[in-house]
Parts: structure tokens; C-alpha cells; sequence
């Protein structure tokens, strides 16, 4: 009897948890809809401290990369978007936050590490589609390399 009830609980728990994180994460979409980045850059991270592992996780994520791109806050857009990649290496979503990461450090002027980056997909990438877009990122990167010592 101890055991079952003690199991309800825990569903009830789980399902409140569910849906307090879906409400902020609302909350958040709501902000970033009405234009104030600031809140939903806040909200944002308080929803991915909260409720780790959550449905939403993944959304949230891009869309704190969005509301980073809106602020202008490259360096916070360039280590989510690293911290995504960090969290799933081996998807799809995951290479193309590495690739993001990428490009939003070449905006910073660390083309070293981009470089870095960028070569890394071309030879670890399974996605075709990612891999050639890091190639080209990679030869407009060495072209710019290639204008500033002349």
C-alpha cells in the first residue's frame, strides 16, 4: 500500500513539475514576444537551473541563443550555443550549435578558436550538410586571413 501511494505521489510530482516548467517557459516565449529580452534571457535561465531535463530544454536553449542575438551578446550566444553542442555531440541540433558557436566567435574576433571549430566539423561530421557549411565559413575565414596580411 506504502509503495503505491508513495509511487502517486512521485507521478504527481513529476506531472506538477511538468507543467510549472511549461508556465515559465511560457512566460519566457511571452517576453521574447513582446520584445524584452532582458526578462526572457532571465526567465530562460532560471527555467534551464529549475527544470534540467525537461520536454522544453532544447527550445528553451534556442531560444536563449535568440534573445542573446537580440541583446547583441555574442560572447553569452557564442557559450550557449557551446554548452548546447557540449550536451549533445552527436545530433544534428547539436553540430549546428557547434557551427553557431563557430560563427559567433569569428563576429568576436577569435578566429583561432572558430578555426578550430570549423575544422573539427569538417572532420568529425557525419551531417554532409553542416560539414560544408563549415567549409565554407572555414575559406571565407582564411580569405580574411589571407586580406589582413596583405
Amino acid at each position: 500500500m506504502h509503495a503505491q501511494a508513495g509511487k502517486n505521489r512521485n507521478e504527481v510530482y513529476k506531472a506538477e513539475e511538468l507543467k510549472q516548467g511549461e508556465l515559465l517557459f511560457q512566460k519566457a516565449s511571452e517576453f521574447y514576444e513582446d520584445r524584452n529580452y532582458v526578462k526572457s534571457t532571465e526567465e530562460l535561465k532560471l527555467f534551464l537551473i529549475l527544470y534540467l531535463r525537461h520536454p522544453r530544454e532544447w527550445e528553451a536553449r534556442k531560444l536563449l541563443s535568440k534573445s542573446y542575438r537580440k541583446l547583441g551578446d555574442t560572447l553569452a550566444l557564442a557559450k550557449n550555443e557551446l554548452a548546447m553542442y557540449k550536451d549533445y555531440p552527436n545530433t544534428e541540433e547539436g553540430l549546428d550549435a557547434y557551427l553557431e558557436a563557430a560563427r559567433a566567435l569569428i563576429r568576436l574576433g577569435r578566429e583561432a578558436k572558430a578555426a578550430t571549430i570549423l575544422k573539427d566539423i569538417t572532420q568529425n561530421t557525419y551531417s554532409s550538410k553542416i560539414a560544408q557549411e563549415a567549409e565554407l565559413e572555414l575559406a571565407q575565414l582564411e580569405i580574411l586571413a589571407e586580406s589582413k596580411n596583405k
